[in-house]
């Protein structure tokens, strides 16, 4: 389970034998290797930073996900490495194609880790991995909030995934929110489930999760809270990282849109089978572009007692970094984006966020796959 501390001084003396690179491709190249550095003798990725995430199950597919992105001449990695850590994903894999259920006692983040171990095992996995992916695919189409769940075309939470937890009962839907939903929804794209029935269901939950002027619910609400952004859940209000829109009736609650939700929401639109030229689509660039701000996600509140601009900031570069790679939008966000991660950096290679805890940023392993995620979309 020990990183091999090797490792770092072979990636090193890769780079060094490397023709003259960018910044943005030395960068890209340092985090990589700190990354593989970091892999255990099983394969997995482990958290040194919280307990919950030591088996490696959630972080395995994630790190794995991002490295598998760069192009090879910026992150070398032996067959043999990958080959590792596509087996520790096979092997914790349960019978019902769930991964994150392999310790009785926690839970880690089971559908979160199942997108991720799908999206790697389909796309590179082959012929030994096939029948993990089947069984992958049918349990996250089980997943999805529908009549078969007891959850009805008229509950905000229809369409939708959560957080995966065992014992729901039926009608009961626990943690809903946007950041599954389209990982789950990339995840059925990328290995090759084209029945149009889940993604139509995923609309509607998109629906209400996009503040869209053809879909305004609350007449009492002002016109101009219809912009085109999303926020994170209609479902749980918890969730949302911004403020509450006043004069909504009975227990339907819109939030403000902002920027993290917004890429999620327009990701999951794609995946979904949403055309580019479709006004949904266009509703949700038009926000982001009228909120450049890379720094923070713009629409969360500074006040926000729980600091989400600072704590969400390499999530946000990372979403908004895939989100501008898939609409191949111009200007000069690649630029600011390595000027923002230049100074973060730290000498072995690795990000952290100190701010980040809420949302496990401040673990290295995230935070540079993250960063690694941006970096490689800022590469020309």
């Amino acid at each position: 389970m020990n990183a091999r501390p090797y490792a770092i001084a072979l990636s090193l003396l890769f780079l060094q034998c490397a023709p003259a690179r960018s910044e943005t491709e030395e960068r890209l190249a340092a985090a990589c290797a700190y990354l593989w550095a970091q892999q255990g003798e099983d394969g997995g990725w482990h958290s040194a930073t919280y307990g919950l995430l030591r088996g490696g199950q959630a972080w395995t597919p994630f790190v794995l996900h991002a490295l598998l992105t760069v192009p090879d001449p910026f992150c070398p990695a032996s067959k043999a490495d990958v080959e590792r850590a596509l087996a520790f994903i096979r092997r914790h894999v349960n019978e019902d194609g769930v991964l994150g259920l392999a310790d009785p006692d926690v839970l880690e983040y089971p559908n979160y880790a199942t997108a991720y171990a799908l999206r790697v095992l389909a796309r590179h996995g082959g012929e030994a991995s096939a029948a993990y992916v089947a069984r992958m695919r049918t349990y996250l189409l089980g997943q999805q909030f529908a009549e078969d769940r007891g959850v009805g075309p008229d509950d905000a939470a229809y369409g939708s995934w959560g957080f995966g937890e065992t014992r729901l009962p039926p009608g009961r839907t626990g943690h809903v929110d946007l950041s599954h939903t389209r990982r789950i929804l990339q995840a059925l794209r990328e290995a090759g489930h084209d029945a149009p029935m889940p993604y139509r269901r995923a609309e509607a939950f998109l629906r209400w999760a996009q503040k869209h002027p053809s879909e305004r619910r609350i007449e009492a609400a002002p016109p101009d809270i219809y912009d085109g952004g999303f926020f994170a859940s209609p479902v749980v209000a918890g969730v949302n990282k911004s403020a509450p829109t006043p004069g909504a009736p009975g227990d339907l609650t819109l939030f403000g849109s902002y920027a993290t939700a917004t890429c999620d929401g327009l990701l999951a639109l794609l995946a979904a089978g949403i055309s580019r030229d479709d006004e949904r689509v266009r509703a949700a660039v038009r926000w982001l572009r009228a909120h450049p701000e890379l720094a923070y996600p713009e629409g969360i509140p500074q006040d926000h007692p729980a600091q989400w601009r600072r704590v969400l900031f390499y999530y946000h570069l990372s979403v908004r970094a895939e989100v501008y790679q898939r609409i191949e939008e111009p200007g000069p966000w690649r630029e600011e984006m390595v000027r923002l991660l230049a100074g973060r950096q730290y000498e072995d290679g690795s990000f952290a966020n100190p701010y980040g805890a809420a949302n496990k940023e401040d673990d290295p392993l995230l935070a540079t796959a993250m960063a690694v995620q941006a970096l490689t979309a800022a590469l020309r």
